[in-house]
């Protein structure tokens, strides 16, 4: 047989830990940074969709304003001197309009705000748009084209109808450095390129190489993915010809392209970062094993050596000499041979005493080895708990810290904006249900303080607080919605360091709720109307905080349902604004002090989760199992409707949109099997009208919730659960 040294075998068990270990690890990594292109390619396409309703809100601005301008025009009888001197007011207002045109349905300039009135201004130049506004009789924005001046604009060009007619056509000429400045708000980071062009495919705007990039199209690789479809994500080069993580999508509104990069570079060098610590931390490993290994092997090579020598020397009538080794097992056999030495003089005495002897030494022999394994097996432990660790596809901090923070942003942004625009929408169509009780408006009031100012909104703000108790019977939910946006309002027009008011307090028979601010204030045609919907105050270049103008809007709608109304008061533009909500008063109820118990843990359910989407259905089942609860998932209606008969859960949280069997049919299959304990059916869905409810309710579910579902609600539910026998 092939016989190797102790220190090779050492040598092996070290290579055996570190190998699959490092394998394993490249693999995480690797892993790792697909997720990471990945992500970044979806975090693009997440941003050019923000970037496209950014754009197009700024086109339907402009095209709001014209159809404003198209009302002039009529109220003016149509007196074109006056309303010349009227676009000329409007073009001074906006910097990035070239000019204010007029033209009738066959192109001929009728006016030109550049041109004094009565001198024919310049022949139209892009014809194309003009002749779809005028054949749609719809607002159209058109294509980029470079002027007389020999500098590009585009028109953006609202039809004037008279009865049934064209008969002007009513343009913004456009310069694309109002594109640029749209983009230059959102706060992309500097890193990502983003380009938006129009119906045809010309860069309008571009955030690098902005001068030189306007008039040209988007990069070959980019005009061929685009051939896809309405979106898209993938590898591309820019126009200087550097790869990049690119996203693209075409509005459906304006037909325009918004596309966005980042160069791969960004991400192959958190990759190149991660590769380089995890080759460090194999090469550590490595040194460290051997090290360790060599240490090991020495203290047990070098006495067995010194053993091997004694041993033989013996043979020869030397005197045994003992090895020192803080080795127990190297030390008892060495004290074994010695005395196997001592006692060869006496052999000839007695042979049952040498035969003793070599039994002796012969057991030590097996608990040396025995105790070597043992002694072996102490950092082999050490060793394959430090693999388990490394095993660990940690990501670099502040890339997980980064990536974590965008999504909650724009999702709680975006979740914010969609509660806000189907409340409004239900509130203007009078179907929003009040679920009124007795309410301190000023604790109420001073918990949506807490909660804005825990999400760091008044960072920037001097807060003063002023609160008096008076009881409203209100909804508590509808009125903090009242509170946050008003408050949130204050916010978004008081400049840093400005100051904002809150106080409540009792006036005659009304709770009187007052928000402050000495931002930028209302000039007196905006406080006229600012409750309007889609309404909102003038910005500047500065649309950082964003906003779809319904919110003041919703206030005045939720106020008046409540019995009361809102006003604004303000000086004039800089000198701040107050809003005054009034709701009727109540008396306090006699229980307005008692103490509110805090609900004690729920038990422990079985709970059949069914959602078609497996990410959402997947986070969900982890989110129970973490609070104790026992769960069973499926991802259609008829694998769903099988397994709550074959499990009979006592819960089942029920997506209604799924494929084949949607959950509606589920929960009616459900509540007519005999024979089976009938559970708690809870819908989980996006679609939350007063109408879906009650065909949920009608369906056989017992709760209706809407996504997305914070657990607090899930745990009620379960906490609160009847479950009755079969």
């Amino acid at each position: 047989m092939n016989r190797v040294s102790f220190r090779q075998r050492i040598f092996g068990v070290v290579a055996a830990a570190v190998i699959p270990l490092a394998i394993m690890s490249a693999v995480a990594l690797y892993a790792a940074y697909e997720h990471q292109q990945e992500q970044a390619e979806r975090s693009g396409l997440d941003v050019a969709r923000a970037l496209s309703v950014a754009v197009d809100g700024e086109l339907r601005r402009t095209i709001s304003v014209l159809q404003v301008l198209d009302d002039a025009l009529e109220v003016e009888n149509e007196n074109l001197a006056s309303f010349h001197e009227h676009a000329k007011r409007v073009r001074a207002t906006h910097p990035n309009w070239r000019a204010v045109v007029l033209f009738d349905a066959d192109g001929n300039t009728i006016l030109d705000s550049e041109v004094p009135f009565g001198e024919r201004g310049p022949a139209v130049v892009e014809r194309e748009s003009l002749e779809q506004a005028v054949r749609t009789q719809q607002p159209v924005v058109g294509y980029l084209a470079k002027g007389p001046n020999g500098r590009y604009a585009f028109p953006v060009r609202v039809p004037v109808m008279r009865g049934n007619t064209v008969r002007y056509v009513l343009t913004a000429v456009l310069d694309p450095d109002a594109i640029l400045s749209v983009l230059r708000m959102q706060r992309v980071p500097e890193e990502w390129i983003v380009a938006v062009a129009d119906a045809k495919g010309v860069r309008v705007a571009r955030t690098r190489s902005s001068g030189e990039s306007v008039g040209t199209p988007y990069s070959p690789t980019l005009v061929e993915m685009m051939r896809n479809g309405d979106e898209g994500k993938g590898v591309t080069r820019s126009s200087e010809g550097d790869p990049v993580f690119t996203a693209y999508t075409h509005s459906r509104e304006t037909a325009w392209y918004t596309a966005v990069g980042l160069p791969t570079a960004v991400v192959d060098g958190g990759a190149r970062r991660s590769f380089v610590t995890w080759g460090g931390g194999i090469v550590l490993s490595l040194l460290t094993g051997v090290a360790v290994a060599l240490l090991l092997a020495r203290s047990v090579t070098e006495p067995m050596a010194a053993l091997r020598d004694s041993a033989i020397a013996t043979r020869d009538g030397k005197p045994f000499e003992q090895p020192s080794s803080a080795i127990r097992e190297i030390h008892d056999v060495a004290a074994a041979l010695a005395e196997s030495s001592q006692a060869r003089t006496r052999l000839l005495e007695s042979e049952q005493a040498a035969r003793s002897a070599a039994e002796n030494a012969n057991r030590a022999k097996d608990e040396f080895l025995a105790m070597l394994g043992h002694e072996l097996r102490n950092p082999l432990g050490a060793i394959s708990n430090a693999s388990s660790i490394l095993q660990s596809p940690n990501l670099p901090p502040e890339s997980a810290a980064r990536a974590r923070g965008v999504i909650s942003r724009q999702v709680g942004h975006l979740t914010r904006l969609m509660d806000d625009l189907l409340d409004v929408g239900r509130a203007l169509m009078g179907k929003i249900q009040l679920r009124r009780q007795p309410c301190d408006l000023a604790a109420l009031v001073g918990q949506s303080v807490a909660t804005l100012r825990s999400a760091g909104r008044f960072r920037d703000h001097r807060l003063v607080e002023e609160y008096h108790p008076v009881w409203v019977d209100c909804d508590p939910i509808r009125a903090d919605q009242i509170v946050s946006n008003l408050l949130v309002n204050a916010v978004k027009y008081t400049p840093a360091a400005g100051g904002i008011r809150v106080s409540v307090a009792r006036e005659g028979n009304y709770a009187v709720l007052r928000v402050a601010d000495d931002g930028i204030g209302l000039a007196p045609e905006l406080g006229a109307r600012v409750f309007d919907l889609f309404v909102q105050g003038e910005r500047a270049l500065d649309r950082s905080q964003g906003g779809l103008g319904i919110g003041l809007t919703l206030v005045r709608r939720l106020a008046e349902m409540h019995g009361g109304g809102v006003s604004v008061h303000s000086e004039g533009p800089g000198r701040g604004s107050e809003f005054t909500v009034r709701l009727p008063a109540t008396q306090a109820p006699e229980n307005a002090a008692a103490p509110v118990a805090r609900e004690a843990p729920g038990p422990s359910r079985h709970v059949l989760v069914v959602e078609d989407n497996v990410d959402a259905c997947d986070t969900l089942r982890a989110l129970l199992e973490i609070h104790g609860h026992r769960v069973d998932t499926a991802n259609d209606g008829a694998t769903g409707l099988a397994l709550a008969l074959a499990t009979q859960p006592e819960v089942v949280l029920l997506d209604v949109g799924l494929p084949g069997m949607d959950g509606y049919e589920v929960a009616r299959r459900i509540r007519a099997s005999p024979g089976i304990r009938r559970p708690m059916l809870i819908a989980i869905t996006g679609y939350g009208t007063p109408e879906d409810r009650q065909r949920a309710l009608e369906a056989g579910f017992d709760a209706h919730t809407t996504k997305p579902v914070e657990y607090s609600t899930l745990a009620s539910l379960l906490a609160n659960a009847a479950i009755p026998a079969a």
